[in-house]
């Protein structure tokens, strides 16, 4: 039997999604191996397309360029790899511990390190030409159109911080704490060796240490968990609502035949009818919330891989007949 890895850190990336704060063990452990599978396929599918190009190892690009389709989600890694330059070019410069600078100094000079750093992040498929470059020299090209990617990627993390707010206004200082405390739990962070032995991937597939690759891969397995957690409640949802107007018919149905006998009539009549209590000391109140079953999650993964397959299959396609070779369709 397989060892898990991140037992720890899979619920607590699934408390913050929305699951409950003690999730069902195999569902972890499901979750777990659905990210592992999807995360080596990924690697399979950009090492193709790093032997292509007759690269020796993956690169950033080949790993973007397999969720360009995703937009919202390039624009966040882009940001994030912007970012990481500008930081790492201000320690390079301000290590040695020089004389102190004024702060409105500092602030334009990472304004404009952040500026370049923004300029000369590009990906290979985007279409460049000439007129562009003359349009930002010459002034005709607003900030507006060059940011038009990061207020995007801006507007996607307020949604995510206003959904985190809606899910924690309600909780006290010792449940937020714990729930930022789960905010942080990572693949990467602080865990290189352990994500190397969770992949267990042969040499002609194995990741660079120190590179950006694998940051970007334990940021794709952060967004895998949280597509099956929120698919996972969202079937469980829906199943929870069918049955509840399954319960309500059958109740209805019994009301209009019991009114024909007299009988029961009566007895619906008599004061002495008993009936079940909504919440007592050894019953759980009926607001309570259950964890995510492994066939929820089983579920949510079958319709993302139904979506994708439809979506493949549509259109004029493969006239010839016969077999076909189907890929696993990446979350």
């Amino acid at each position: 039997m397989r060892e898990y890895k991140y037992s720890q850190e899979i619920p607590q990336m699934m408390f913050v999604f929305g699951e409950v704060q003690d999730p069902n063990p195999e569902t972890v452990n499901l979750v777990e191996d659905i990210v592992r599978s999807q995360i080596i396929e990924l690697i399979i599918q950009a090492r193709a397309l790093a032997t292509r190009r007759g690269a020796r190892y993956l690169s950033a690009e080949d790993l973007i360029f397999l969720i360009r389709h995703d937009r919202g989600k390039v624009n966040r890694l882009r940001t994030y790899l912007s970012w990481k330059d500008v930081r790492k070019h201000a320690k390079d410069s301000h290590g040695d511990g020089g004389p102190g600078v004024e702060v409105d100094t500092l602030e334009e000079e990472e304004k404009l390190t952040a500026k370049a750093q923004k300029i000369t992040i590009k990906l290979p498929w985007e279409i460049t030409t000439i007129y562009s470059e003359v349009l930002k020299q010459s002034g005709h090209q607003s900030d507006d159109e060059e940011d038009e990617d990061d207020i995007e990627a801006h507007e996607a993390s307020i949604q995510r911080l206003r959904e985190a707010d809606e899910a924690t206004r309600a909780m006290t200082r010792d449940e937020y704490q714990h729930y930022s405390d789960c905010r942080q739990a990572s693949f990467t962070y602080r865990k290189g060796k352990r994500f190397r032995e969770f992949l267990n991937l042969p040499p002609h597939l194995d990741l660079k240490q120190n590179d950006d690759t694998i940051d970007i891969v334990g940021f794709l397995a952060f967004e895998m968990v949280r597509a099956l957690t929120i698919g996972g409640l969202n079937v469980k949802r829906s199943l929870e609502s069918r049955s509840a107007d399954v319960s309500v018919s059958l109740g209805k149905r019994k009301a209009v035949t019991g009114s024909d006998s007299p009988n029961k009539k009566a007895r619906a009549d008599s004061p002495d009818t008993f009936s079940a209590p909504l919440s007592t000391l050894f019953l759980p109140p009926p607001e309570a919330r259950t964890a995510l079953r492994p066939e929820h999650i089983q579920d949510s993964f079958s319709r993302m891989q139904r979506d994708w397959a439809h979506t493949r299959s549509s259109g004029m396609r493969n006239w010839r007949g016969g077999l076909m070779r189907t890929g696993v369709a990446l979350i």
